[in-house]
């Protein structure tokens, strides 16, 4: 595929899912702001929401537990604590966060963000991880990092930084599956080869199918953020109109259809060389996010292998994106426990490590935050994005 068929590809998609989605919600919008700006104001629901959702989790928690059935008193007898195995998920922790955090910065800059310094994007990560542990992970991934980085002195609004969250997630859900496929073939036998050298190849033909298809996966995701900024244009001076007829103010009305709102970014160059690293930090994160979790299983006492982690991360990994409850709760116990259950542990230790795990997340999130929260303070002034080149 050449890039000029990459780029063709980039444009189709761009237009076909920019017209559709500008049309279906642009009929909707005048209707919806009109019912919404017209009627009296509404108690809050979002605290009953979140409290319902924890509920949920907390249930879905407990028939994970129930259903695994565990005998507590073997569980107890279990736990060997080992302070260096909780090093190595601590070290696991902070190497994904850094690895995540590049990745986050070098799509951001080149989708046309405010040059930021590195620790602007390691405390907005590792801080929305940690409140994602008690609130909406999808919310704080989408809306959370992006309010992270404004903190930090970005100009893009947050819409802009939630494009960066579907790029990646994305190439988060995109390498769990081909790592699911890894295991299936290791265990049934697929290919001639060791472990390592079966994982070996499907991270080239992962890095095979990425480099290629991000530049015109950027192009729309940048596509999707201009219908966004459209979208929010058109509803602001929907807003101006019925509030010059309510107060009869043109001057209120025009000001407040003229906001200060960024103007749509172009579409940047994607070479092959930025996508083999968006791609290879891709692969780094996962790497790292198995050490995390390793480190985590062995603090414990957990007897597991490396490629057992590796054969069950992604099936956890993939159960915690759907972000339905806070943190996951419940729904990322029920991943980790199908994932560890395939490949071959028991009740016991199954049930533990849904407990370490939890609590390790948020003890080494927590010191992370702690950590880079200073620097983040010290951190020199943004500098203009269009002045801005590494």
């Amino acid at each position: 595929m050449t890039d000029r068929n990459v780029d063709q590809l980039g444009d189709q998609l761009g237009d076909q899912l920019g017209d559709q989605l500008g049309d279906q919600l642009g009929d909707q919008l005048g209707e919806q702001l009109g019912e919404q700006l017209g009627a009296r104001a509404r108690p809050v629901r979002r605290p009953i929401k979140a409290a319902l959702q924890f509920v949920a989790g907390v249930v879905l928690f407990a028939v994970v537990l129930r259903w695994l059935a565990p005998d507590w008193d073997e569980l107890v007898a279990s736990v060997e604590l080992d302070l260096g195995w909780a090093l190595v998920g601590l070290l696991g922790t902070t190497l994904a966060s850094f690895v995540t955090a590049a990745r986050w910065r070098l799509l951001a800059e080149v989708m046309g963000g405010t040059k930021l310094p590195f620790v602007a994007y390691f405390y907005g990560l590792v801080v929305t991880r940690l409140l994602g542990q008690f609130t909406s992970t999808v919310a704080m991934d989408l809306v959370g990092r992006g309010v992270a980085l404004r903190s930090a002195g970005s100009e893009r609004g947050l819409g802009h930084a939630a494009t960066q969250v579907v790029l990646e997630r994305i190439f988060d859900a995109a390498l769990p599956l081909g790592l699911l496929a890894w295991a299936l073939s290791v265990r049934d036998g697929w290919l001639p080869l060791s472990p390592v050298g079966t994982l070996g190849l499907f991270c080239l033909v992962f890095m095979a199918l990425a480099v290629p298809l991000l530049r015109p996966a950027v192009g729309v995701a940048l596509r999707l953020h201009g219908v966004a900024l459209r979208l929010h244009a058109a509803a602001l001076r929907l807003y101006g109109r019925l509030k010059r007829r309510v107060s009869g103010s043109p001057a209120q009305a025009q000001a407040a259809a003229d906001p200060d709102a960024p103007a749509p970014v172009a579409t940047p160059n994607v070479n092959a060389a930025l996508s083999a690293k968006v791609a290879g930090y891709s692969l780094l994160r996962f790497a790292t996010v198995v050490l995390q979790f390793w480190g985590i299983a062995r603090a414990v006492g957990i007897q597991i292998s490396w490629q057992q982690m590796t054969a069950a991360t992604p099936v956890a990994q993939l159960a915690g994106m759907l972000g339905l409850t806070p943190g996951g709760l419940g729904v990322l116990e029920a991943g980790w426990a199908g994932g560890l259950g395939w490949v071959g542990l028991g009740a016991v230790a199954i049930s533990l490590f849904v407990l370490a795990q939890r609590v390790g997340v948020i003890a080494f999130f927590g010191l992370l935050s702690a950590i880079s929260w200073p620097l983040a303070k010290r951190a020199p002034l943004p500098q203009p994005a269009a002045t801005a080149h590494d």
